[in-house]
């Protein structure tokens, strides 16, 4: 093959290469065209989905301990329980709570049946009779109330056996946050929305439709979702997340 041949091939292939993507380009463009067409001219709308998210604090506490106690006869079981409630009552008083942000619930009798050695309940054997009484906190007063769930167990070298829940946190403002937060992400969603047009060269016109999401209230630095909502009451600090779709007209 002479030089002017080879030379011939070099530029022959260099335009192919050249060619190819001038194609490839020209096909990246159309389809970008066709999509750009297609939200301005085909469905006429955009569909978002926006979202805000917020950091809160409980301002309510709820705490319940139970008062438990155990004797073979029930009349026994029941004056022990008659006789410890006082003195929880008397401790909750000690932590500066209020009489009246306490609740005490009526007294529940359990009868304990005996197994056989082959691991068979007893119905018509009664060996012992448990006594519960539930006593619940519920006050504003955050710090108070935590103190005492923690130090209820002291209660124990006292001779009274009380089981101390985990308090439970509730933010008693849930309602009108709801709405402030759906506010914020219904304008993240038409922030959203102008972005796209803009970048489509299309123009957003009105909100079409809307549709709210359930709030997801879960514990601090927790992204977790559900489809019924989170509503998280375990610890004092959460995170709120709320979610808005929606469909605008785009020109």
């Amino acid at each position: 093959m002479d030089e002017t041949t080879k030379g011939w091939g070099t530029d022959l292939g260099r335009a192919l290469v050249i060619g190819g993507c001038i194609v490839a380009a020209a096909a990246v463009a159309a389809r970008a065209g066709v999509e750009a067409f297609r939200i301005r001219h085909q469905d006429h709308r955009i569909t978002v989905t926006g979202s805000a998210t917020r950091r809160i604090q409980s301002d309510f506490i709820v705490w319940r301990s139970v008062i438990r106690a155990q004797d073979p006869t029930l009349t026994a079981a029941y004056k022990k329980i008659a006789a410890d409630v006082p003195t929880v009552l008397s401790f909750i008083k000690s932590q500066g709570i209020a009489e009246k942000n306490v609740t005490v619930s009526s007294a529940s009798i359990q009868e304990v049946h005996p197994r056989t050695h082959e691991g068979q309940i007893q119905e018509d054997v009664t060996s012992a009779y448990v006594a519960e009484q539930t006593i619940e906190v519920s006050s504003s007063d955050i710090p108070k109330v935590e103190r005492a769930s923690r130090e209820a167990t002291a209660l124990l070298d006292r001779g009274v056996y009380v089981r101390s829940d985990p308090p439970l946190y509730i933010y008693t403002k849930l309602a009108t946050l709801k709405i402030q937060m759906l506010a914020e992400a219904s304008k993240d969603a038409r922030l959203r929305a102008e972005q796209i047009a803009s970048n489509t060269g299309s123009k957003l016109g009105g909100l079409l439709t809307a549709r709210m999401g359930v709030l997801q209230i879960n514990p601090a630095f927790s992204t977790e979702v559900s489809a019924e909502g989170n509503n998280d009451k375990t610890t004092l600090e959460k995170d709120v997340l709320a979610v808005a779709t929606a469909s605008f007209e785009v020109k």
